[in-house]
């Protein structure tokens, strides 16, 4: 049976279409919506902070994008994993920076669960028990205005997309792109319902943040529901430059 799906969906996908659950589930979803806003701003370079061990990345390059990515991952054991997915799966360039507001060095809580690691102090939730910080360490944060050439150097064409995912410090790093940040076609930032760290921004002050700079709400994408209860927790959100919908 599973033989006979597989060959279904091959033949499918040769004619340009694809066979998902119905009702599509939240990876359905994300997939979609990502993929379209790719597609139609022509999105040619991603770059990725908060990259962890290229998760997002790997699943860029799953989802058919061939363009650039350029990751950012402050935490050194990830930071490892990360350079090897790179180099597998080029065009991908890493740094072995965070972030931020300023640049200079800082003390991150690195996590159990090292994808939670984060410049602010998680809550004790009995939403998140795997929460748990077991080490800190001190890394390297660069405003991205201050490395734009150096991240860019011999990029072309650069139809650029903004993906953030840094444990609830997503509008320090927005603050330090400031002066790059009218190259940006579109973003996507995680913005949260349910709060995890500690004076963390909730998703009102996330969006008012990002519409300031002349970005609109393109799509909410599920990511973290509360265990057992109907309330969701965090969802990504798509933004665009000028544009009320892609």
């Amino acid at each position: 049976m599973k033989a006979a799906k597989r060959l279904v969906q091959k033949c499918m996908r040769s004619l340009g279409y694809d066979i998902v659950p119905y009702p599509p589930s939240d990876y359905v979803r994300r997939r979609d919506s990502v993929r379209r806003v790719l597609d139609k701003l022509s999105i040619d370079c991603v770059i990725d902070a908060g990259a962890n061990r290229g998760q997002f990345g790997s699943w860029l390059r799953d989802l058919g994008y061939r363009g650039w990515i350029i990751s950012f991952e402050p935490v050194s054991a990830p930071f490892q994993d990360l350079e090897k997915r790179a180099a597998a799966r080029p065009p991908w360039r890493v740094f072995h920076y965070a972030l931020g507001p300023e640049n200079g060095p800082a003390e991150i809580n690195v996590n159990a669960q090292d994808l939670l690691s984060s410049f602010l102090a998680p809550l004790a939730s009995e939403t998140l028990p795997w929460s748990k910080v077991v080490a800190r360490e001190t890394v390297e944060v660069r405003r991205l205005d201050s490395i734009w050439e150096e991240c860019l150097a011999g990029i072309a064409s650069r139809r650029l997309y903004l993906k953030l995912d840094t444990q609830g410090f997503d509008l320090e790093a927005l603050r330090g792109a400031d002066g790059v940040l009218g190259n940006f076609l579109a973003a996507q930032t995680e913005v949260s319902f349910v709060p995890v760290y500690e004076g963390m921004p909730n998703w009102i002050d996330s969006l008012k943040e990002f519409q300031s700079r002349g970005f609109s709400v393109v799509d909410f994408m599920p990511v973290t529901r509360v265990a057992g209860d109907l309330p969701m927790m965090e969802m990504d959100c798509i933004l665009a430059r000028g544009s009320k919908s892609a």
